[in-house]
This record gives structure tokens, C-alpha cells and sequence, in this order.
């Protein structure tokens, strides 16, 4: 599986939000009462303390059917924190300003729904929330989606009321009716207007309220009035009250609790990429000096006058397929596809197990460029495919001596895949079978072991039983950067190499699409582009739609060339597998298997990467010592192929696996027709820019009792 990283979405976020200045300090003569504790949730039964100026956490006043939830603690503190960050100066490089503002628009027109809805854009909201800014998305009745926004004015009313005003003209000048509303505890401003000529639906309604110095908007009735009752002192179920939102936030505050050093605020005065990070002794935890490297050890760091912070820049929350769903119904019924989803497949396979995931987000830490923590509440027992996610605590994740040290990424994880085998077959019989078929896995199965023109193999036992439970996923790239640069390989551990290489070339030798190639005294097979056959067959590169919204494909056999005009889906097209160094490989192409096989010497070796070991060092710090899942990246290698692709205009081309899977979720396409790029990069700068900025990064997950949690960073980039 490749990474989708969360600390890659999380810069995405925060670059969205936080380059532009929305925020700037509160004038001095304005006074701005104490903020509420982020931790406290507790039901407003007292509107005297909002009329007092008191801005309750937006959890305690948003319903408990919100699906998604971002949450910036404090606007002004985080555009300030920001900007010294290395990422905050990459944004505002002069070299960045064109793609930056051609961003900023591209960003804007897709959200000219939003704009219709608020009458609102991005450069009206600019100035006006102090502290807290939050946006959620609701579900309020199956079906439909709802937005709500709410924001912190403390010292910013003048400015609060202007853009009420201006959010006034726009909608009322676009023909929305007003009415409004007062009372002690707020006055509200209600805006309706019917549906756009040609589409059909009830009036489009939007909301917006002044409470103290809480300023919010809806374009939800429900949703407005369920908010409007919580400020009155009626109290509603909240999602402060939701089970998934409390595990979530509770575990990430516990181990922010922990008062870790390095969380302290940095005394960094630049981020630049030659005065970044902070100055620090040996690395004891590597036992020698790291070359150009700088981090702070606990000992320095009981000596800086910087306190731990207490609550995060930013949290976010979902609850995974409600979100989804909501998504979904936020879309223009004409253009979702029709049947079965997959959320639907995922929620009958026992996905909605996952009640709830989120995390929080610190930046310009005094260690850290970005720190972020994930909790994922998954309580058991589980069911169906659901089981199938068994990730045992190990603590071995050493890079192997084999990997060699100059790959962009490097990830290992321990799961048990005997077990995963096992509870595959009620996705496998739902995503295939045909009006609730089931058996089709089996079926399968069996026909690999007896069809005398398949492999005549038994998979569980004469492979599957012989892998481990540690898989490693390591990534680089080939220059110049093509659509065909990336590189990718997946090794599992085995018991037993000679009986897995036993097995693979039984499974093998038959498949027309596999050619076998002798190397070094090693048979590898490698996919070659398949010829049209009658008979069909299992062939490793091939893999089903994954659009979400996409039905069912017609029963059939995996690897069968599509006689359609549908375009087939395969994210590993030139892959090449052998067993070697005690595991499975399975590469996405010869050439980088050619470069994992040899033997290395010891200095070639990833794990004596300088850094390979900060960051290591860095991750020995986090508690517990057991983990599930251990991550390494330089950040600069990692988002190079994407970022040159983009820049060329030429990311749905790609055979990256990132691509593959966008154009997947994007639906099936006709053969030769190719995804529109979302995306304009014309103006992006020469990625030489870019890197100076990007910093080695780390992370690692543990499995608990009720899920999982994750905990990542990326580093201040060190001068060479």
C-alpha cells in the first residue's frame, strides 16, 4: 500500500490556511477577554458567559452529526509561528509569489459554491477572527451536507460587523430575502433565496450570528438553530459528546500532556535555510556527532526559557465514512455516479468500525518545523474484512542491510498477513460478486490449486503461510523525472525463502504476462504488457476500480484484459518479483530490484545515513519503545516527482502510484483519454527553490487497546 502521509496533508492544510495573513495582532486598546481552555467541552448552560465575551470551543456548540471538524486554536499565534517556520519562508520566497497567487485563485474558484452560499470569499475573512477559527461539515439529515463556520472575534468587531455587511450586499444583491433576529444572547441574520434556474431542491437558506465575539455562519436552517439553542443555554447532543470525538481528543492530549521538550516554543528568530534550527550539542542518542545536523537534547532543553505549550495550533476530527458520505452529498446529485459506493462495500465489510479519527498539529516547535499527532478509535470487536487489520507491536524496524542509503523513503510495518489472507475474502466476494454472491474468493482459491490451465498452486500453504509479519515499502526515483520516475519496492519478510521462491515460480511460470529473467544465479519475473489471451489469468499487476462512487464490476478474473472501452487500472505494470535477502521483493521495476539485490557495504547502507539516524534518534525519544508502523523520509527526494510532474502539467500521465490511484478515484476513463490535471503549474518555481525548505521527516504508530495512534515530524532542513 503506498504511504499517503499525514504529515504531507497536514502542510497541505496548513499552506492553504496559513500563508495567507488572516490574522494580525489585536490593537492594545482593545480588550480581549481570556480564552477558554480547548480541553473544556462542557454544555453551555449559561449564556451570561458568552454575553460576557466567553467563546466556548466550537465542539460544544456544533451538533453531534458533524462528520468533519478543522480547528485553528489561535489564528494570530499560528500565522505568527508560521512565518518562522522554513515552510512559512519557502511561501513567501519571491520565487514563490506567482504560483502562490495562482494557487490562491485556483482555490477560490472551486470554492465558488461556498461563495454563492456565504456571499463570502477568502480575502473578506482576512483580519476578522482573532483566536479561534473552526469549519465543520455536517450531515444533518442522510443525504445532505451542511457547512458551518465559526470564528473567535475577541477585539475585531468593527471588523466582524463589516463583513457582515459585505456578506449582506453580496447575497441580497444576488436576490436572497432577509430577515433577522434578536435576542439577549445574539442577533442572527437569515438569508433565503431559491434554488439557480434549471435545478430543483428546497430554498437555499444562509445564516449568520453574532454572539458576544462569536461570529458564525451556516447554510444550514437545522444546523443554525441547533447552534442559535447551545448559545441560548438549551442544551443538545454535541459533538463534544460524541464517543469517537472524545477517545480521539483525549489521546492526543494525553500525550501532549507529556510536556515533551522539544514541544517547547523556539527561540528560532529565522527558518531560513541557512539559519535554521536550533544549536545543540552531541547527539547522545547516536553516540557521535551528526554531521551539519543540530537538534536539541533534553538536557539543553530544560535550560531554554521557552514553555511547553498546552494546547495545539491546530485539531482536526472525522468520523471516516460519515465524512466521506457527507462529501458525497455536498456534491451536485448529477454528478455522483449511481450503484453501489464504496462506502457502502466498506461499511458492510465492518469498516465503520473506525469511529473516529484526528489528531492535532503544532508548528515552530523548538525541535520540530511541524509536529502532529493522530488518534485513530477503533474500539473491537471487529468484523469481516475488518479483522484483517491486525498490526502487532514489534521492535525491530532497523533498516535492513540491504537497502541502500540514498532511497527518499523508507517505511516498515508490522502486520500479520497470515491473518489478513484469512479475512480477505468478504471484500473480495463484495467488491466482484453479483447480487450478494459470496464464495467468489474460495472460488478462486480453488481454481488456483486444481484448474489444470492455472498454476496448480494452494496459496495459503505453500506461500502465504511462509511470509512474516514485517513488510518494508522504500521509494526513489530515476532522473531525468518522467512520467516513469518513480521507483517502489515491497519487501516481506518469509520463514522460509526457498519455499516462497518455490511457490512464486509455480504461480509464475504460467502467466503469460510474466517473462522470467535469470540474474546473478536469481530468477526474477518480470510484467510485461500483456497480449490479448483467451484464457485468463491471475496476474500480479492488475488490480480493481477503486472509485468510491464507481458499481461493482461485473464478475471476473483478476487479470483478464478489459474487452470494454474502460480503461484498466494497474498501479504496478512493470513490476518485477523475486525472493531474495530472506524476503519477498516485489519492485515496481528491474531495474530498481537490480539495485536492492547486491550486497552493501556498510557505509552504503541506509541505516548509517546521517538523516536516516536524526531522524531515528529523533523517533527513540517517543514512547512506548514497541510500535506497529515506523516511517522515514526526506521530504525533499519524496515530493520531487510529483512536484516536477505537476510543474509540467503531466500528473494524470504518470505511472507513479500516486497517480494511478487519483485516476483510479476519478473514475473509469476510456482508453487513451487522459484525467484533466487539476492543478495549473505553469507558475511553480525550479524545484531547486523548493528543497532548501524541505526538511527529513519521521513517524511512527502504535496499536492500542481501541485503535491506533500516530505520532510524526517533520525537521528544520540544516545547512550543508
Amino acid at each position: 500500500m503506498p504511504q499517503i502521509r499525514t504529515g504531507t496533508l497536514l502542510a497541505i492544510g496548513i499552506l492553504l490556511v496559513a500563508s495567507a495573513p488572516m490574522a494580525r495582532s489585536a490593537p492594545p486598546s482593545e480588550k480581549v477577554p481570556p480564552r477558554r481552555d480547548v480541553r473544556d467541552t462542557k454544555p453551555i448552560n449559561d449564556a451570561s458567559t458568552v454575553l460576557h465575551g466567553e467563546v466556548p470551543p466550537a465542539e460544544s456548540l456544533l451538533p453531534g452529526l458533524t462528520k468533519g471538524f478543522l480547528s485553528v486554536t489561535n489564528v494570530t499565534e499560528l500565522d505568527q509561528r508560521w512565518n518562522k517556520t522554513q515552510l512559512g519562508h519557502l511561501m513567501s520566497d519571491p520565487a514563490m509569489e506567482p504560483f502562490v497567487k495562482d494557487l490562491r485563485h485556483q482555490f477560490e474558484d472551486r470554492l465558488s459554491d461556498l461563495r454563492d452560499r456565504l456571499g463570502l470569499t477568502f480575502e473578506d475573512l482576512q483580519g476578522v477572527p482573532s483566536r479561534a477559527f473552526t469549519l465543520a461539515l455536517i450531515e444533518p439529515a442522510p443525504n445532505q451536507a451542511a457547512m458551518a463556520l465559526l470564528m473567535d472575534v475577541s477585539g475585531r468587531l468593527d471588523k466582524a460587523k463589516a463583513m457582515l455587511k459585505t456578506a449582506a450586499k453580496n447575497l441580497v444583491g444576488k436576490g436572497a430575502r432577509e430577515s433577522r433576529k434578536e435576542t439577549p444572547t445574539y442577533g442572527a441574520w437569515v438569508y433565503t433565496a431559491d434554488q439557480p434556474a434549471g435545478t430543483t431542491g428546497p430554498e437555499r437558506v444562509t445564516i449568520y450570528f453574532l454572539a458576544g465575539n462569536l461570529l458564525g455562519a451556516t447554510d444550514n436552517r437545522e444546523v443554525g438553530e441547533f447552534i442559535l439553542s447551545q448559545l441560548s443555554g438549551t442544551a443538545g447532543e454535541t459533538l463534544a459528546q460524541q464517543t469517537g470525538f472524545k477517545e480521539v481528543m483525549a489521546r492526543c492530549q494525553k500525550d501532549l500532556d507529556l510536556k515533551d521538550p522539544g514541544e517547547r516554543d523556539t527561540e528560532r528568530e529565522s527558518a531560513g535555510p541557512k539559519a535554521s534550527g536550533v544549536k545543540a550539542p552531541a547527539l547522545k542518542a547516536l553516540g557521535q556527532k551528526v554531521l551539519g545536523r543540530r537538534i536539541l537534547g533534553k538536557k539543553k532543553a530544560a535550560e531554554r526559557k521557552g514553555l511547553a505549550r498546552s494546547a495545539p495550533d491546530i485539531r482536526w476530527y472525522i468520523q471516516p465514512l460519515g465524512y466521506v458520505e457527507a462529501v458525497r452529498a455536498a456534491t451536485p446529485e448529477q454528478d455522483r455516479r449511481k450503484g453501489k459506493t464504496l462506502i457502502q462495500v466498506m461499511r458492510n465489510q465492518g469498516f465503520d468500525a473506525v469511529q473516529g479519527m484526528g489528531g492535532y498539529i503544532s508548528v515552530n516547535l523548538e525541535t520540530y518545523e511541524i509536529l502532529h499527532r493522530t488518534a485513530i478509535y477503533a474500539p473491537q470487536p471487529w468484523k469481516k474484512s475488518m479483522k484483517m487489520l491486525v498490526l502487532p507491536d514489534a521492535k525491530d524496524f532497523a533498516p535492513q542491510a540491504w537497502i541502500p542509503r540514498d532511497v527518499a523513503t523508507y517505511t516498515t510495518i508490522s502486520i500479520d498477513i497470515l491473518n489478513a489472507f484469512d479475512n480477505f475474502g468478504p471484500m473480495f466476494d463484495e467488491l466482484f460478486g453479483e447480487n450478494g454472491e459470496t464464495g467468489l474468493w474460495a472460488d478462486v482459491l480453488q481454481s488456483l490449486k486444481d484448474d489444470p490451465s492455472g498454476p496448480q498452486i494452494d496459496l495459503r500453504r505453500e506461500m502465504i503461510q511462509y511470509l512474516g509479519r514485517r513488510v518494508t515499502v522504500v521509494s526513489d526515483y530515476e532522473l531525468p523525472i518522467t512520467t516513469n520516475s518513480e521507483r517502489l519496492l515491497y519487501a516481506i519478510e518469509t520463514s522460509d525463502e526457498k519455499k516462497v521462491a518455490v511457490a512464486l515460480n509455480k504461480w509464475m511460470k504460467g502467466d503469460k504476462t510474466a517473462k522470467k529473467r535469470e540474474w546473478n544465479g536469481l530468477v526474477i519475473w518480470e510484467m510485461v504488457e500483456p497480449e490479448e489471451q483467451e484464457v485468463p489469468t491471475i496476474s500480479l499487476e492488475a488490480v480493481p476500480s477503486v472509485n468510491p462512487a464507481e458499481p461493482p464490476a461485473p464478475k471476473r478474473v483478476l487479470g483478464k484484459r478489459n474487452t470494454g472501452d474502460e480503461e484498466e487500472v494497474r498501479l504496478l505494470p512493470h513490476a518485477a518479483v523475486t525472493a531474495a535477502h530472506g524476503h519477498l521483493l516485489i519492485a515496481s521495476h528491474l531495474d530498481f530490484l537490480k539495485k536492492i539485490l547486491p550486497q552493501l557495504a556498510p557505509r552504503e547502507q541506509l541505516g548509517r545515513d546521517v538523516d536516516y539516524r536524526l531522524v531515528n534518534g529523533t523517533l527513540l525519544q517517543f514512547a512506548p519503545p514497541e510500535h506497529c508502523l515506523e516511517a522515514f523520509s526526506r521530504t525533499d527526494e519524496e515530493y520531487r516527482p510529483t512536484y516536477e510532474l505537476i510543474k509540467l502539467g503531466k500528473m494524470p500521465e504518470s505511472e507513479a502510484m500516486l497517480a494511478r490511484i487519483l485516476n483510479a478515484l476519478a473514475g473509469p476513463t476510456k482508453k487513451g483519454v487522459v484525467r484533466k490535471q487539476r492543478i495549473n503549474g505553469s507558475q511553480m518555481p525550479d524545484f531547486q527553490i523548493v528543497r532548501r525548505y524541505l526538511g527529513p521527516a519521521g513517524m511512527k504508530m502504535t496499536s492500542e487497546a481501541n485503535g491506533w495512534f500516530v505520532k510524526g515530524f517533520m525537521l528544520p532542513k540544516q545547512s550543508q
